[in-house]
C-alpha cells in the first residue's frame, strides 16, 4: 500500500460523534470526566484503595473508570466523584451546526 491508498479525514473531537454513536455527547463527556477522575488521582498518587477512602466508590467502580469501562456510571456520579477529589466541574453548552437531511455517504 502506498499513502496514495489512504484518505485523510479530520475527526470533529468526538469520536463517539463521528462513528454516528446517537449517544455521542453524553460518552465524550463521561469519558472527559473519568480522564479528570484519573488524573486527579495520578496527580495525588493515590491508589483505587486510597481513593475508595476519599471519594466513598469502591475500589472497583475506581478501576472501572481507570480502564475505561463507564457504562455503570452516570454523569453526575462521575460529577460527584470529581468533586470528593476536590474538582470542580463546569458545562458548557454550544449550538450545533445544523444537520444536513441526506444522510452522509460511505466512502470506499
Amino acid at each position: 500500500m502506498s499513502d496514495n491508498d489512504f484518505e485523510v479525514v479530520r475527526g470533529s473531537g468526538n469520536i463517539y460523534a463521528d462513528l454516528g454513536d446517537p449517544d455521542a455527547d453524553a460518552k465524550q463527556m463521561k469519558t472527559q470526566l473519568a480522564a479528570e477522575i484519573i488524573a486527579a488521582l495520578d496527580r495525588r498518587k493515590l491508589t483505587v484503595r486510597d481513593g475508595e477512602k476519599l471519594t466513598g466508590v469502591t475500589a472497583a467502580d475506581l478501576s472501572r473508570i481507570r480502564n475505561a469501562d463507564l457504562s455503570r456510571f452516570t454523569i453526575d456520579r462521575l460529577v460527584r466523584v470529581l468533586n470528593a477529589l476536590d474538582r470542580h466541574v463546569t458545562v458548557k453548552v454550544t449550538r450545533m451546526p445544523k444537520r444536513s437531511k441526506e444522510p452522509a455517504a460511505a466512502s470506499a
